[in-house]
This record gives structure tokens, sequence and C-alpha cells, in this order.
């Protein structure tokens, strides 16, 4: 005789598949590219279909909490389609920042501070995310999208540039 699952195992087997792994430690592989990039003054905005700036992305991630981890984050961002006197390399960023992660909720919210290395002068900004995750607990597809506001230095002014991204690529829970 078959016996079909008791109300108490069909609980069991969705807290189990609803719980967040409890990993230590996160890493990230992927790419992101910038949809929108808006300069205040003067006044100018390039969409995607107007120059692809691709990065591909690599986060270490540490859980400090279970639903909170501190990230440090490497990209190396491109022109595809540079226009005259333009270079097609537009360099490196490392990011610093926390994601929270919050149990039973399909998305998660990101804040960094991205510090542009070189070439060119240093400048730091800062990002806010919101993102989700699917698949299994230990190897999952990120979707990311986000923005991005300078802070200050190399001729950047507090908010004087806005700039849109998205991006995606395999996160493993470790």
């Amino acid at each position: 005789m078959l016996k079909l699952p008791t109300l108490g195992a069909a609980f069991a087997i969705a807290a189990l598949a609803a719980a967040p792994a409890q990993a230590q430690v996160k890493i990230r592989l992927g790419g992101e590219t910038q949809v929108l990039d808006h300069v205040n003054s003067p006044s100018s905005t390039t969409w995607l279909t107007d120059q692809w700036r691709p990065s591909v992305v690599g986060m270490l991630g540490y859980y400090v909490l279970p639903f909170l981890s501190i990230d440090a984050e490497i990209a190396e961002a491109f022109r595809v389609n540079p226009g005259p006197g333009q270079d097609s390399r537009i360099g490196t960023t490392f990011r610093l920042g926390a994601t929270l992660d919050p149990p039973l909720l399909p998305f998660y919210l990101r804040a960094a501070v991205p510090l542009h290395l070189e070439p060119g002068d240093f400048f730091a900004s800062m990002r806010a995310a919101v993102g989700t995750t699917i698949g299994p607990p230990v190897a999952k597809l990120y979707l990311e999208l986000g923005a991005d506001f300078p802070l200050g230095g190399a001729g950047h002014d507090f908010f004087d540039q806005q700039t849109v991204y998205v991006g995606a690529g395999l996160q493993l829970n470790l």
C-alpha cells in the first residue's frame, strides 16, 4: 500500500527549501553593464544603445550574520564601441560593501563604496542595489539592478552624475 506524506513531513520539506543556506563565505563571478549614465553639468545622458560599457565582476563575501555579509568586489570595465579618441578600457574599481539578504524574502539589498583606482584619477562613489538569487542554496544565479552616485574626487562633485546598471552571474555559497 502506498502511503502519502503526512502534513508534518510536507511542512518540514517546505521549511528546508525556504531556509537560507548557512554559508560562511560567498563567491560571485559575473558581469554588469551600464544602462544609463547621466551627467548633470553640462547635461548629457548616455544610454546602453549609445555606448556599451560592460564590466567583468568578482566578489568575495563573508557572512557576519546569516542574513548579512560584508563584501569585497573588483570590477574591470570596458567600452565595446569607444568614441573617437576614447580608450576602450574604462578601468579597475574596487567596491567594499554589505549585503542584507532577509530570510524568506525573494530579494536582497546591497550598499557599497566603489573606489575607481585606475586609469586616471582616483574617485569614490556610493552604490545602492537590489537583486535576487535563483537556484539551489549552494550555486545560484544572481540578478541585480543598481545605481552609482559620485561622492567626490577627480573633478566629481557630490551627486553630479548618476549611473544605472544591471548585472548577473553565478553566486557560490560555501
